[in-house]
């Protein structure tokens, strides 16, 4: 509502008439009145003309006094149309500010100019309350003759002396403040110096109030005392009101910007999410689904919305799933796991998924949404780095193990081939046939658990697996069941790969045999098949190989198959599912630990009744430069050439002392490498070659080789190992051959073996290289 101005209590009408009823009242009344006063006619007449005279002073001092009051009620007038006037065109003109502009702070600004350029006040300024220990108010805006002013305020809204001026009082009480007159109000004391030093006379404080509580204040500076009449205060009340409302309704108009930019974000997040989102209501009506959700379930959104989750197209085929999503809307209760869901063609794969109500500001359940995400890959992945991890353990292990072992075993066979040349007694060789042939097992067993541990394979040759997959085959034929059918697949011309065909050899007959023994009972198929595969870069290439050429061998039966329990657990060192005394565990160990040092992989595919499949990788090669060696005659007995053997173990020295001795070699030896190096020294020319062991103590064979080939440096040397083809031989094996050691040996050997060696040293024969190409 606009007030208007007071309205005038005097007009010319009203000075005529007082006029002319002042002097009716005078002429009607004098003459009777001063005729019964006085008789005499001469006197009366005199007294009549000074009544006159009377009549005419006292009716222009009331006629100058009327005029005078009429003329003072027009300046009155004038002035408080002039601050009304003033006072709308401020209303108009900030009411103009908070229509059109839309940022609080250029709001505010606008404000204080308006009220200073446009009515007239010598400053404006407003200030926000502060939660604060001081309980402050903060400027946020101002314009005028400021000057500093508000620095030296430091204005509070509480209680305090400093909380008493007009912004801290309208803050705390909620009312507007007006202080007349600066030099005398108590409530200024604290400012009063210096606001009169920037010429302020008087102030106004209106509250600005957001849901019904005061925020803060508009301070207006008069440089006029008595400046605010009750029109124009009542007139900024309103204006301070529509400010409280645009303020309001900026920051809302901000907050509902920010929240739209802020659900644009995340609507395109969901979009573009890797994960599947699916929102539904309490009835089971899909109301949204991703892009990443499409893709998993192989249906279309379009077929999903609008439609119950049970008319989906992919409800059976992924009913655990499905029955999990029901079940929260049943119990509102938020439900999470993982789920084997199955694609369009029945291929298997798994989702984790959390299924949970969704909340709406007032707590109640306003929907549920499942995301999903595809862990297939993640989980083969982890399973691939379990079993790493366990063969690095058996790996680890089995190093531990195989330098004893070994030691015990070449102690066995050496005396055990001996006692066979001693007897000719057939019990005894029998017995003895027996004890040979169990070391020699033990000998391979030891080898098949060094196999675990090798990071790669000691001899690798540029081979080609369709001869070695023939072989195997022609072996297996043999011993295998009329009810079981051998088919072979075999791509022609894939060329070759680089392995260990001994590797690759027990790689086939291992998983050719378990295959067979699935189906050993009521027969089957077994099939091999052989084709080039290449791996490409990508989230698809679930392989954990690297981009590239690779041959493709593949095992498969039509046996009762693995649940996947065991599937698991298959390549686990010593596990296995056959009779007791009918396996190791040690096979698919093996051939795992194989294929990984060949730098392929394997997969297995199976289920109970459906057979199994084996799938295993190799890298195709191009060009391979290989060593070859000139092929020797049956190893030749010695020319009594005088033999250094060094070994910590009693049992190898005096078994192998006997053993050279028999082949024809003059032979010094000790248990003590320190003795050994006594002994070197006193004749360095007495001794053609020296053996001995890596381990041992006070001194390892490799620093005795060093000592030794510093006195003698074209010295045939030969170490010998427990610890066999592990990647730890192999490191040592690199570095004492640089050193100048000839021939690095792993135990437990073979008297064939050793005899051979020797006379390669002793007579040495040319090697050379030869440059090997793939078949195109």
């Amino acid at each position: 509502m606009i007030p208007k101005p007071s309205q005038r209590k005097l007009n010319p009408f009203s000075i005529a008439l007082t006029y002319t009823l002042l002097g009716g009242f005078w002429i009607f009344f004098s003459e009777p009145f001063l005729s019964s006063l006085f008789a005499d006619p001469d006197l009366l007449e005199r007294v009549k003309l000074i009544n006159h005279w009377g009549f005419i002073v006292v009716s222009a001092q009331i006629l100058y006094l009327l005029i005078r009051r009429h003329e003072i009620e027009i300046d009155r007038y004038q002035d408080s149309l002039h601050r009304v006037i003033r006072a709308l065109m401020v209303f108009r003109g900030c009411n103009k500010v908070i229509t059109h502009d839309r940022l609080e702070q250029d709001i505010l600004m606008k404000i204080c100019r308006t009220l200073v350029k446009v009515g007239g006040y010598r400053m404006a300024w407003v200030g926000f309350a502060q939660e604060d220990e001081r309980k402050s108010i903060h400027s946020v805006a101002h314009w005028g003759h400021e000057n500093g002013y508000l620095d030296t305020v430091q204005a509070t809204w509480d209680d305090s002396p400093s909380g008493q001026g007009p912004g801290g009082t309208t803050i705390r009480t909620g009312l507007t403040t007006v202080v007349q007159h600066i030099p005398t109000d108590p409530r200024f004391s604290l400012w009063r110096a210096e606001a009169i030093k920037h010429g302020y006379q008087s102030a106004i404080a209106l509250p600005l109030r957001e849901d019904q509580k005061t925020v803060g204040s508009l301070v207006i500076m008069a440089d006029e005392a008595d400046a605010f009449n009750t029109e124009e205060i009542s007139l900024l009340e309103e204006l301070a009101e529509d400010l409280s409302f645009g303020i309001k309704t900026t920051r809302s108009e901000i907050e509902r910007e920010k929240g739209q930019k802020q659900l644009a974000v995340l609507g395109a997040v969901v979009e573009q999410a890797t994960e599947g989102v699916l929102i539904f209501d309490e009835k089971g009506i899909c109301l949204y689904g991703n892009p990443a959700i499409e893709k998993t379930c192989e249906v279309s959104t379009q077929l999903m919305i609008g439609n119950s989750i049970r008319d989906l197209a992919c409800y059976q085929r992924n009913l655990d799933f499905y029955q999990a999503v029901e079940k929260t809307i049943q119990t509102k209760e938020t439900q999470r796991g993982t789920y084997t869901n199955h694609k369009k063609d029945g291929t298997p794969y798994k989702i984790e998924a959390q299924i949970a109500p969704v909340y709406g500001l007032t707590g109640t359940g306003s929907g549920f949404v499942a995301s999903v995400r595809d862990v297939t890959l993640q989980l083969q992945l982890e399973e691939q780095l379990r079993t790493a991890q366990k063969m690095e353990a058996i790996a680890t292990l089995s190093s531990g193990i195989a330098h004893d072992f070994n030691n015990i075993l070449a102690a066995i066979i050496t005396n055990t081939e001996m006692s066979l040349e001693d007897t000719q007694d057939e019990e005894v060789r029998e017995s003895l046939e027996i004890v040979l042939k169990a070391g020699l097992r033990g000998k391979n067993l030891v080898k098949q658990i060094k196999t675990l541990g090798q990071d790669a394979p000691q001899e690798r040759h540029p081979i080609r697996l369709d001869i070695i997959i023939q072989e195997c085959l022609e072996l297996l034929r043999a011993s295998l069941p009329t009810t079981i059918e051998i088919k072979r697949h075999i791509v022609q011309g894939l060329g070759k790969v680089p392995a260990d065909p001994t590797q690759i050899h027990q790689v086939l007959l291992n998983l050719c045999t378990n295959a067979a023994d699935a189906m050993r009972k009521e027969g089957g198929v077994l099939e091999v098949r052989l084709e080039a595969t290449e791996i490409l870069a990508g989230l698809n290439n679930n392989t954990g190989l690297h981009p590239g050429h690779y041959q493709k061998l593949t095992i498969s039966d039509t046996g009762h198959g693995m649940p996947a329990e065991v599937i698991e657990r298959i390549f686990d060192p010593f596990f296995t599912t056959k009779e007791l005394g009918k396996g190791t565990g040690l096979g698919l160990s093996v051939v795992h630990s194989i294929v990984k040092s060949h730098d392929g992989t394997i997969n297995v595919n199976s289920s109970p009744e459906s057979g199994t499949s084996f799938e295993i990788y190799l890298p195709q090669i191009y060009c391979v430069e290989m060593p070859f060696e000139r092929l020797e005659a049956s190893p030749q007995t010695g020319q009594k050439e005088h033999i250094l053997l060094v070994d910590d173990e009693e049992d190898i020295v005096v078994g192998g002392k006997k053993m050279l001795e028999r082949l024809g070699y003059q032979v010094t030896a000790t248990s003590d490498p320190r003795q050994a190096l006594n002994l070197f020294m006193a004749n360095p020319d007495q001794f053609d070659l020296m053996i001995t062991d890596q381990t041992m103590p006070h001194m390892t064979g490799e620093m005795l080789a060093l000592e030794i080939l510093h006195q003698r440096a074209e010295f045939p040397i030969i170490l010998c190992s427990g610890l066999g083809s592990t990647p730890q031989m192999s490191s040592t094996m690199e570095r004492v051959k640089s050193l100048g050691v000839r021939e690095v040996l792993a135990k437990p050997f073979e008297r064939n073996e050793i005899a051979a060696l020797l006379r390669q040293l002793l007579d040495p024969s040319t090697a050379g290289t030869e440059f090997v190409c793939p078949e195109s």
